[in-house]
Protein backbone atom coordinates (compact mmCIF):
# COMPACT_ATOMS: atom_id res chain seq x y z
CA UNK A 1 0.00 0.00 0.00
CA UNK A 2 2.67 2.47 1.09
CA UNK A 3 4.04 2.22 -2.57
CA UNK A 4 1.04 2.75 -4.08
CA UNK A 5 0.82 5.75 -2.28
CA UNK A 6 3.90 7.29 -2.68
CA UNK A 7 3.13 6.79 -6.59
CA UNK A 8 -0.05 8.91 -6.10
CA UNK A 9 1.43 11.68 -4.10
CA UNK A 10 4.00 11.99 -6.75
CA UNK A 11 0.93 12.48 -9.52
CA UNK A 12 -0.28 15.28 -7.74
CA UNK A 13 3.02 16.76 -6.44
CA UNK A 14 4.24 17.17 -2.94
CA UNK A 15 2.82 20.48 -1.99
CA UNK A 16 -0.59 18.88 -2.99
CA UNK A 17 -0.54 15.76 -0.35
CA UNK A 18 0.63 15.41 3.09
CA UNK A 19 1.44 12.16 4.34
CA UNK A 20 0.52 10.61 7.84
CA UNK A 21 -1.56 14.23 8.24
CA UNK A 22 -3.43 13.54 11.21
CA UNK A 23 -7.35 13.84 10.78
CA UNK A 24 -7.94 15.25 14.03
CA UNK A 25 -6.17 18.54 12.38
CA UNK A 26 -9.34 19.14 10.06
CA UNK A 27 -12.32 18.12 11.79
CA UNK A 28 -14.48 20.17 13.92
CA UNK A 29 -14.10 17.38 17.23
CA UNK A 30 -10.52 17.16 16.44
CA UNK A 31 -10.28 13.21 16.63
CA UNK A 32 -8.60 11.11 14.47
CA UNK A 33 -5.16 9.79 14.14
CA UNK A 34 -3.36 9.64 10.79
CA UNK A 35 -4.40 9.39 7.19
CA UNK A 36 -2.24 7.90 5.10
CA UNK A 37 -2.49 10.41 2.27
CA UNK A 38 -4.26 13.80 2.72
CA UNK A 39 -4.82 15.80 -0.12
CA UNK A 40 -7.17 18.98 -0.30
CA UNK A 41 -8.99 19.26 -3.35
CA UNK A 42 -10.36 23.21 -4.48
CA UNK A 43 -11.77 21.99 -7.96
CA UNK A 44 -14.13 18.98 -8.71
CA UNK A 45 -11.34 18.02 -11.47
CA UNK A 46 -8.91 17.34 -8.89
CA UNK A 47 -11.63 15.30 -6.84
CA UNK A 48 -12.60 13.15 -10.07
CA UNK A 49 -8.50 12.91 -10.72
CA UNK A 50 -7.85 11.52 -7.17
CA UNK A 51 -10.75 9.27 -7.18
CA UNK A 52 -9.84 7.48 -10.36
CA UNK A 53 -6.52 6.85 -9.44
CA UNK A 54 -7.45 5.45 -5.84
CA UNK A 55 -9.70 3.31 -7.51
CA UNK A 56 -7.46 1.91 -10.16
CA UNK A 57 -4.81 1.13 -7.25
CA UNK A 58 -7.81 0.03 -4.48
CA UNK A 59 -7.25 2.37 -2.59
CA UNK A 60 -9.80 3.26 0.06
CA UNK A 61 -10.99 7.05 -0.45
CA UNK A 62 -13.27 9.59 1.51
CA UNK A 63 -14.02 13.02 0.71
CA UNK A 64 -15.32 15.40 3.40
CA UNK A 65 -16.53 19.03 3.65
CA UNK A 66 -16.08 21.03 6.67
CA UNK A 67 -15.07 17.95 8.61
CA UNK A 68 -18.17 18.91 11.18
CA UNK A 69 -20.05 15.98 11.09
CA UNK A 70 -17.22 13.10 10.55
CA UNK A 71 -15.28 10.92 13.05
CA UNK A 72 -12.43 8.54 12.50
CA UNK A 73 -11.07 6.00 14.47
CA UNK A 74 -7.29 7.85 16.58
CA UNK A 75 -5.84 4.77 14.61
CA UNK A 76 -6.35 6.98 11.75
CA UNK A 77 -7.96 5.69 8.02
CA UNK A 78 -5.38 3.87 5.93
CA UNK A 79 -6.09 5.22 2.59
CA UNK A 80 -6.60 8.18 0.98
CA UNK A 81 -8.65 11.26 2.75
CA UNK A 82 -9.79 14.19 0.65
CA UNK A 83 -10.84 17.83 2.08
CA UNK A 84 -13.58 19.39 -0.27
CA UNK A 85 -12.67 22.87 -0.74
CA UNK A 86 -14.74 23.36 -4.19
CA UNK A 87 -16.40 26.83 -4.14
CA UNK A 88 -18.21 27.18 -7.31
CA UNK A 89 -22.37 28.71 -7.01
CA UNK A 90 -23.98 30.21 -9.77
CA UNK A 91 -27.63 30.50 -10.90
CA UNK A 92 -28.10 28.08 -13.48
CA UNK A 93 -31.72 28.90 -14.28
CA UNK A 94 -34.49 31.53 -13.22
CA UNK A 95 -38.63 31.01 -13.23
CA UNK A 96 -40.90 34.34 -12.88
CA UNK A 97 -43.22 36.13 -14.96
CA UNK A 98 -43.65 39.07 -16.88
CA UNK A 99 -46.49 41.45 -15.89
CA UNK A 100 -47.33 45.46 -16.40
CA UNK A 101 -44.99 45.79 -13.66
CA UNK A 102 -42.00 44.48 -15.21
CA UNK A 103 -40.31 41.61 -14.99
CA UNK A 104 -40.58 39.38 -11.52
CA UNK A 105 -38.31 36.08 -10.50
CA UNK A 106 -39.76 33.96 -8.34
CA UNK A 107 -37.46 31.20 -7.96
CA UNK A 108 -33.88 30.30 -9.00
CA UNK A 109 -31.94 27.01 -9.94
CA UNK A 110 -28.34 27.49 -8.47
CA UNK A 111 -26.00 24.82 -9.19
CA UNK A 112 -23.87 24.72 -5.84
CA UNK A 113 -20.00 22.63 -5.65
CA UNK A 114 -20.20 19.63 -2.99
CA UNK A 115 -17.36 21.78 -0.61
CA UNK A 116 -19.32 24.64 -0.38
CA UNK A 117 -19.84 25.32 2.75
CA UNK A 118 -23.52 26.41 4.05
CA UNK A 119 -22.84 29.53 6.00
CA UNK A 120 -21.22 31.01 2.02
CA UNK A 121 -24.09 29.58 0.37
CA UNK A 122 -26.14 31.68 2.49
CA UNK A 123 -24.51 34.86 1.88
CA UNK A 124 -24.46 33.91 -1.61
CA UNK A 125 -28.53 33.37 -1.87
CA UNK A 126 -29.18 36.60 0.01
CA UNK A 127 -27.14 38.46 -2.41
CA UNK A 128 -29.18 37.39 -5.22
CA UNK A 129 -32.25 38.30 -3.10
CA UNK A 130 -33.43 34.60 -2.42
CA UNK A 131 -34.71 33.14 0.60
CA UNK A 132 -31.84 31.07 2.68
CA UNK A 133 -34.30 30.69 5.54
CA UNK A 134 -34.32 26.88 5.58
CA UNK A 135 -29.96 26.80 5.92
CA UNK A 136 -30.03 29.11 9.15
CA UNK A 137 -29.82 26.22 11.45
CA UNK A 138 -27.30 24.42 9.11
CA UNK A 139 -23.79 23.75 9.77
CA UNK A 140 -21.43 22.12 7.33
CA UNK A 141 -20.52 21.82 3.81
CA UNK A 142 -23.48 21.04 0.82
CA UNK A 143 -22.46 17.15 0.00
CA UNK A 144 -22.81 15.87 3.18
CA UNK A 145 -25.51 17.87 4.45
CA UNK A 146 -27.89 16.41 1.41
CA UNK A 147 -27.65 13.09 2.76
CA UNK A 148 -28.45 14.89 6.44
CA UNK A 149 -30.71 17.65 6.26
CA UNK A 150 -34.56 16.65 4.46
CA UNK A 151 -35.04 20.79 4.20
CA UNK A 152 -31.68 20.93 2.06
CA UNK A 153 -32.40 18.02 -0.10
CA UNK A 154 -36.27 18.40 -0.60
CA UNK A 155 -34.88 21.76 -2.76
CA UNK A 156 -32.39 19.73 -4.43
CA UNK A 157 -33.11 18.74 -7.81
CA UNK A 158 -30.40 16.54 -9.49
CA UNK A 159 -27.36 15.40 -8.14
CA UNK A 160 -24.25 15.54 -9.91
CA UNK A 161 -22.04 12.50 -8.34
CA UNK A 162 -18.80 9.87 -9.28
CA UNK A 163 -20.48 6.12 -8.58
CA UNK A 164 -18.98 3.39 -7.25
CA UNK A 165 -17.41 2.19 -10.46
CA UNK A 166 -15.73 6.04 -11.12
CA UNK A 167 -18.71 7.34 -13.56
CA UNK A 168 -19.39 10.69 -13.21
CA UNK A 169 -23.64 11.02 -14.23
CA UNK A 170 -26.09 12.98 -12.61
CA UNK A 171 -29.04 11.38 -10.54
CA UNK A 172 -31.91 12.07 -9.12
CA UNK A 173 -32.20 12.60 -5.07
CA UNK A 174 -34.02 9.97 -4.34
CA UNK A 175 -30.95 7.67 -6.00
CA UNK A 176 -29.05 9.00 -3.67
CA UNK A 177 -26.69 6.72 -1.34
CA UNK A 178 -24.52 7.54 1.13
CA UNK A 179 -21.96 3.88 0.69
CA UNK A 180 -22.27 4.37 -3.43
CA UNK A 181 -22.05 7.78 -4.49
CA UNK A 182 -19.12 10.88 -4.03
CA UNK A 183 -21.51 14.22 -4.76
CA UNK A 184 -19.48 16.69 -6.86
CA UNK A 185 -22.46 19.39 -7.07
CA UNK A 186 -26.28 19.78 -7.03
CA UNK A 187 -28.65 21.93 -8.03
CA UNK A 188 -31.16 23.01 -5.62
CA UNK A 189 -34.27 25.55 -6.47
CA UNK A 190 -34.57 28.54 -4.05
CA UNK A 191 -37.89 31.14 -4.24
CA UNK A 192 -37.16 34.83 -3.42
Amino acid sequence: MDEKIKLLAGSFGSDKVKLNELISEHTALHLGGPAKLFFVATHIREIVRMVELAKSLKIPVIVFGTGSKMIISDKGFDGILIKNRTAGIVVVGVKGKVSKEGIGVSEAMVEVESGVSISKLIEFLKKQGLNADLLTSVVGSLGGNLFLTKALLDQTQKVKIIDETGEITEIKKEDLSLQKHIILSAVLKFRV
